[in-house]
């Protein structure tokens, strides 16, 4: 319980946050509105303001998933018609109960807390706003001006991605700069031609609401296109999980070893309230993470002693030649990150290219954690396995220095059904590092 608290007490500052700024955002629009004499009760401006919002609620029923607990929805296309057709106290008035009904909707498939929801409608309210602004300054020939228009966009565009790391960081606890260049990274794109089938509708929108319908054809290839690439296929995760398999069958003292692996994985990522296409992409990680040490010799997989420094050496390739082997395969592109690094160290002692802390991705340090546990509590020709209390007093003992805390907490819950009450031993640093060394 202690744990839930501290992970969820970040979010609530967030929320509050956002909340506050975004109140105060609206009442400062309206009350603009209200100065300027603004007439927003016009019929049409009303039923086109309702349709949109039906539009954006039901948008979310249409995820392109990007990494944990981030997705891209097809909503940015409707926001930013809301930002650049209607004004902008309304526009932000209808951008919050369009996104809080759409999030509430999936909020037992993305297993979201109300204080993320509550974070992401008020964060997505301030951009829709921002952007409403620069689409109806007095400049450039007023609103609908293709110049605001397009410079509309670019502050939607930029305001959400410099924004998510509000969002992201309390979950993941990875730096804001590697969170946006990410986001620019695996959302961008997709982000972008999304604002770009936006532009064309608000650029035809003044022959008439009713060419707004249009938009429809585009904005689903778009949808169809990015999902497809970016979220990997069962036929790949298959010939993967084929591909496991054999490693393991190599040798016999660690058969099963990814498989359990995975059991672990699937089960901190439940504790962790992870779930959705990228906790499956994480899962799927952890059946492959060994599927480098096919490239290492027989004689190295089997040896029934410690290793030598050059063989330890060839040992420490196998992670590269994973990521190598897993290029080959465009479907399962944001997993090679995840396979490349799941050796690393959160203090940075780790390999092969000595990252730490959060700079190391979320689903590697996932992996690292129930790989060294049962790397430990699996038998070895020359040693028996550790007891599952003393390897989760090992991983007690490097949380915070070896493995993210946060990930040994939530592993350590999920298998609470493993360990005895009585205290966990302690085991010097050497035996832990030759139980990784060849797990």
């Amino acid at each position: 319980m202690q744990m839930q608290h501290q992970r969820l007490s970040p979010q609530i500052l967030v929320a509050g946050g956002t909340l506050t700024l975004a109140a105060l955002a609206l009442a400062g629009s309206w009350t603009a509105l209200l100065l300027h004499h603004v007439q927003v009760q016009d019929p049409a401006t009303v039923l086109l303001g309702l349709c949109l919002l039906a539009a954006l609620i039901a948008c979310h029923r249409f995820p392109i998933h990007i990494r944990v607990a981030s997705k891209v929805y097809m909503g940015s296309v409707v926001l930013f018609l809301m930002a650049a057709l209607l004004p902008p106290a309304l526009a932000a008035t209808l951008a919050g109960p369009g996104i809080l009904a759409g999030e509430l909707i999936v909020q037992s498939r993305t297993g979201n807390t109300s204080a993320i929801i509550l974070a992401q409608t008020c964060r997505m309210v301030l951009v829709a706003l921002a952007g409403s602004i620069v689409a109806h300054l007095p400049a450039f020939g007023g609103a609908g001006s293709p110049i605001l228009l397009i410079a509309a966009a670019a502050t939607m565009w930029t305001g959400d991605i410099a924004t998510m790391p509000f969002m992201y960081c309390p979950i993941s606890h990875e730096r804001p700069l590697r969170v946006i260049t990410s986001m620019v990274k695996d959302a961008g794109f997709v982000e972008a031609a999304q604002y770009l089938v936006g532009l064309l509708g608000a650029f035809e929108s003044v022959r008439g609401p009713w060419t707004l319908a249009l938009l429809l054809l585009p904005t689903m290839l778009v949808y169809v296109a990015f999902k497809s690439t970016k979220e990997m296929h069962d036929e790949t995760r298959g010939i993967l999980e084929g591909m496991a398999d054999a490693v393991d069958l190599r040798d016999p003292y660690t058969g099963g070893h990814s498989r359990r692996v995975t059991e672990l994985a699937d089960k901190t990522l439940r504790e962790l309230r992870k779930n959705g296409p990228e906790a499956r992409l994480i899962v799927s990680a952890a059946r492959v993470h060994d599927i480098g040490k096919i490239g290492i010799s027989d004689e190295i997989l089997r040896k029934t002693g410690p290793l030598n420094d050059e063989e330890w050496a060839l040992m420490k390739t196998h992670p590269e030649h994973g990521a190598d082997l897993l290029a080959r395969y465009p479907d399962f592109v944001r997993g090679i990150d995840i396979i490349r690094h799941h050796h690393e160290a959160w203090d940075g002692s780790g390999y092969p290219h000595r990252l730490r802390g959060t700079e190391i991705p979320f689903g590697a340090r996932v992996i690292a954690v129930c790989d060294s546990y049962d790397a430990m509590t699996s038998d070895r020709p020359y040693r028996r396995g550790m007891s599952p209390d003393v390897a989760a007093g090992i991983l007690r003992e490097g949380r915070g220095r070896q493995w993210d805390a946060q990930i040994v907490d939530a592993l350590l819950h999920a298998i609470a059904d493993r360990l005895h009450a009585r205290a966990t031993l302690r085991v010097v640093r050497p035996e832990l590092e030759l139980v990784e060394a060849t797990g």
